[in-house]
């Protein structure tokens, strides 16, 4: 794994300076707003603002078919109002930034071994702060630990789960759930 401070030069000679934008919130191509989330990070924003789980989340679009043409996919994503995610206001605010989940924290980077990735976003380039970087990199060391330990229990849910053939199976940390 990737050390901290070796993550936060990365991102320091990256540059990054969040400029408000929602440009990330919003869709500039075929699902690039498309924010999955996971079952901790929905109970985090249910527990901060009382909504409920449907006002949140929806099931991941790509969807996958078991052996008995059961229906089903292994995240969620934050809905989306036509273009836009749903927490974004009118004026390109988050209405959940104090509970926004980890992928909203750490863009436009992302961890993929020891890799940072960096995606198209008109905060970089710009000199970041080392605070900042130092506030990124934690978090993304953090949302890749996360990520990881959701990927296996999920995987074990998985192995044994039970499905229903009629309606739509979500597999999350937390098990199956089924919508439709």
């Amino acid at each position: 794994m990737i050390k901290p401070e070796e993550l936060k030069e990365k991102i320091k000679a990256t540059g990054f300076s969040c400029k408000m934008c929602g440009r990330c919130c919003t869709q500039i191509s075929d699902n690039s707003n498309l924010v999955m989330i996971n079952a901790p990070e929905i109970r985090r924003i249910i527990g901060g603002t009382g909504l409920s789980w449907d006002e949140i989340a929806e099931p991941y679009p790509e969807i996958l078919k078991g052996p008995n043409e059961e229906k089903f996919t292994f995240a969620w994503c934050l809905k989306r109002n036509g273009d836009k995610c749903r927490f974004l206001d009118e004026n390109s605010r988050c209405t959940i930034y104090e509970h926004r989940p980890l992928i909203c924290r750490t863009y436009p980077f992302m961890l993929e071994d020891s890799e940072l990735l960096v995606f198209e976003c008109p905060g970089t380039g710009v000199v970041a702060g080392d605070e900042e970087a130092g506030r990124i990199a934690f978090e993304l060391i953090e949302r890749a630990s996360f990520e990881q330990e959701e990927l296996e229990k999920i995987k074990e849910i998985f192995n044994s789960a039970a499905f229903s053939g009629e309606k739509m199976n979500i597999i999350d940390s937390e098990g199956v759930k089924t919508v439709g």
